[in-house]
């Protein structure tokens, strides 16, 4: 596996680092564009870097997440900012791109996908779509930003399986302004955008995302698959491999569909 990092400027003065992997140069056919939790840096990920390029994908990623517990650390516009001109570059490739964002990551960018750019499908993992999110500490004075704390046993209900990425209590991070205009968005109803073009992936025992919301989002047109006794790490608990499987085939037919396009 190749693995490449250079800055990134997101062309508001912001630069991030941008890391991308792929089996060789040349050796793939679509671009994965991924934001993680948060929590723990893209490179971590080593089951999903695999799996995605077993499947033919160029993998790119920034050192961002929204609500990130680790520095760099993105007010709402910044990470949309980042993640649009992310987009627009990656397009100049002319090959089909595809969206994987997991958690606050996957909440921000739902509201926004339809100003996103050219996105041949869209994966998210576990996006939070109530604001504020149950158990959100928000204290005094009002400028400083909302914290939610999460530990190992709110990710997965195998803690094991986590490799000991968790070892400690960990905090996301927010503006509260930024908490508020999540809450005016409702992505919900802006989620038909994606109708047969995307798929959330959730555990049922996510504490921060529940089978109504669940069922809202298959109402508006997106594929869901949800897995039992999971929470919100689902590529990291006790039905991992039936994600990855699931994953797997929604790729295979957003590429069926993405050749049928090219062909008409």
């Amino acid at each position: 596996m190749n693995h490449v990092s250079r800055d990134f400027s997101a062309g508001d003065g912001r630069k991030y680092r941008l890391h991308s992997w792929e089996l060789r140069q040349g050796g793939f056919r679509r671009i994965a564009l991924y934001w993680g939790n948060g929590l723990w840096s893209p490179d971590r990920e080593t089951r999903l870097l695999d799996f995605l390029i077993g499947k033919g994908f160029k993998v790119v990623a920034l050192d961002l997440a929204f609500g990130s517990a680790n520095p760099p650390f993105a007010s709402l516009k910044a990470f949309r900012k980042a993640a649009a001109a992310l987009v627009e570059e990656m397009a100049a490739s002319r090959l089909p791109l595809y969206v994987i964002a997991s958690s606050f990551s996957a909440s921000a960018l739902l509201g926004f996908m339809d100003r996103l750019g050219p996105i041949a499908a869209a994966a998210l993992i576990a996006p939070v779509l109530r604001f504020p999110p149950p158990g959100l500490s928000s204290g005094f004075p009002c400028f400083l930003p909302a914290f939610l704390r999460v530990d190992a046993r709110m990710l997965s209900g195998e803690i094991a399986l986590l490799d000991g990425l968790m070892d400690q209590e960990r905090r996301c991070r927010f503006g509260k302004g930024d908490l508020r205009a999540l809450a005016s968005e409702n992505p919900l109803s802006r989620a038909a955008f994606l109708s047969g073009r995307a798929a959330v992936f959730a555990g049922e025992d996510d504490p921060l995302l529940g089978t109504e919301e669940l069922g809202e989002l298959e109402k508006a047109g997106l594929e869901v698959r949800s897995y039992p006794r999971s929470r919100r790490e689902i590529g990291r608990d006790r039905y991992a491999d039936n994600f990855y499987a699931d994953m797997g085939s929604f790729f295979e037919r957003m590429e069926t569909i993405e050749a049928r396009k090219r062909k008409a």
